[in-house]
């Protein structure tokens, strides 16, 4: 899935939906169907082009031909596809920074033997050249789930690793290095990050996030789907989550192999107090002035919008941030200071 504003692109195996999370009855609508054996794995969004990664497999005799990387311009649809990167190994996943997308190759050096490798192009160019990052990241023949960039560092995501690493595009020698590490990641198939650092990660049926900025952070549970099922070797077990994208604080999640997107709230944004902090906040819903009580530790604030937009940043003075400038909505609000921060959902009438 890709969040565009309060847009979702979804995709299918064979076909590109939209989601308009802002209609009171949101419905996946089509938009283009996918040319004969060609099967979506992931997009991005650059301007009006939808960037969709592909797989081209002949179903009828089980042949692996190849991956692509295909623009599709969402103003001109029925001019259909074009094709940017072609590769005869495996595109698990993609990443946009910018202008710049980097995408995860695998280079099978045996059977079942392969390394992976990150490259990146300019996707704004028609015929662009690949640029190879970094060769053999380290995931010891297991495949990448997904690739989500925050603050100009790329995660990798993988579950048959139980990793996610991390990759500074900021540093002239980086090297991919272990940010998490856990038996509990085996079933992730999908990350998002939210502009304020929070990382949602699909696992299993469950939904989990954890503060990138934070060091000392541990999994949050988030909450999970108990409903629909899936069998395997007639055992039934509840069906996984595919990939994850919040819009202000609902998540939306696609289901494997049911065709279907479900929604969960995540109830931690609207919390009332921190976690293990004797700070407090009021009023809210707000009108003028937010007042913190208690506050020794947040000395700064930025305040984003429900599609992840921000709206306002600065310091904290007095223990009071003024709301009078912003329209009435709802607003996250991601207080900062001392090695610690944390985010509140504030109610602007």
């Amino acid at each position: 899935m890709r969040l565009d504003g309060t847009t979702i692109y979804v995709n299918g195996w064979e076909d590109i939906y939209t989601i308009n999370t802002s209609a009171s009855s949101p419905s996946a609508n089509l938009i283009y169907t996918l040319p004969a054996d060609f099967y979506a794995y992931k997009t991005q969004k650059l301007g009006n082009n939808l960037f969709i990664l592909v797989e081209n497999w002949i179903e009828s005799t089980d042949t692996f031909v190849g991956m692509q990387i295909v623009k599709l311009d969402v103003t001109n649809i029925g001019a259909g596809t074009q094709t940017v990167i072609s590769s005869s190994d495996f595109i698990a996943s993609f990443a946009l920074v910018g202008n710049t997308m980097y995408y995860s190759r695998e280079i099978e050096t045996a059977p079942d033997v392969y390394s992976t490798n990150i490259y990146s192009f300019d996707a704004t160019q028609s015929s662009p050249t690949s640029t190879l990052e970094y060769a053999n990241i380290g995931l010891n023949d297991e495949a990448v789930d997904d690739v989500e960039v925050y603050n100009n560092v790329l995660y990798i995501s993988s579950g048959g690793a139980e990793k996610i690493l991390k990759f500074d595009l900021s540093s002239s020698t980086a090297v991919p290095e272990e940010y998490l590490n856990a038996a509990d990641l085996n079933f992730n198939k999908g990350i998002f990050i939210t502009s304020t650092g929070y990382m949602y990660v699909t696992n299993a049926h469950e939904i989990e996030k954890i503060d990138v900025n934070n060091s000392a952070a541990n999994f949050e549970f988030i909450g999970s789907q108990t409903t629909y099922q899936d069998s395997y070797n007639g055992n039934l077990f509840l069906a996984n989550f595919r990939d994850v994208v919040l819009v202000g604080d609902k998540l939306y999640m696609t289901l494997e192999e049911q065709g279907k997107v479900l929604t969960l709230t995540d109830a931690t944004l609207g919390i009332p107090n921190f976690s293990g902090e004797t700070l407090k906040m009021y009023p809210n819903p707000i009108t003028s002035d937010l007042f913190l009580v208690n506050n020794t530790d947040f000395n700064e604030f930025e305040l984003f919008d429900t599609i992840g937009k921000k709206v306002n940043s600065g310091s904290i003075d007095s223990n009071t941030i003024n709301f009078d400038q912003l329209n009435t909505g709802i607003y996250f609000l991601n207080l900062k200071g001392n090695n610690k921060q944390n985010t509140f959902k504030i109610v602007k009438k």
